[in-house]
């Protein structure tokens, strides 16, 4: 039951007062990218957290592989390290932007364990 109900809630509860705490704290581009990347990690560990069940759906590895790299890609646009105009375009047609974004980052974390 604590997996399960108070396990996600617990890590929202880290995830809200965490960033709460640290925005103010740091300062800059590298305090910035800090919070980006503390943000992802916690996001990532709250989809991971989701997925309660003992038996897994899928045992590929290839899976875990396209899922990591999805993630590590979100991050390092969310970071603003790779901006290509085309894409840059073609995600704010899609929406996918802001929050959204944040919700990839949960998915990837639900269905890296899968």
């Amino acid at each position: 039951m604590f997996r399960k109900y108070f396990l996600p809630l617990a890590i929202i509860l880290i995830l809200a007062v965490g960033l709460r705490w640290l925005d103010p704290l740091l300062n800059g581009e590298l305090g910035d990218a800090l919070i980006i990347v503390l943000r992802a990690v916690l996001l990532f560990g709250f989809g991971l957290s989701l997925n309660i069940s003992k038996k897994r759906r899928y045992e590929t590895w290839l899976r875990k592989v396209i899922i990591s790299f999805v993630f590590i890609f979100f991050l390092v646009w969310d970071l603003g390290y790779i901006m290509i105009p085309e894409l840059k375009r073609f995600f704010d047609y899609l929406g996918l932007t802001g929050y959204i974004v944040y919700l990839i980052y949960i998915y990837c974390g639900w269905s890296f364990f899968d």
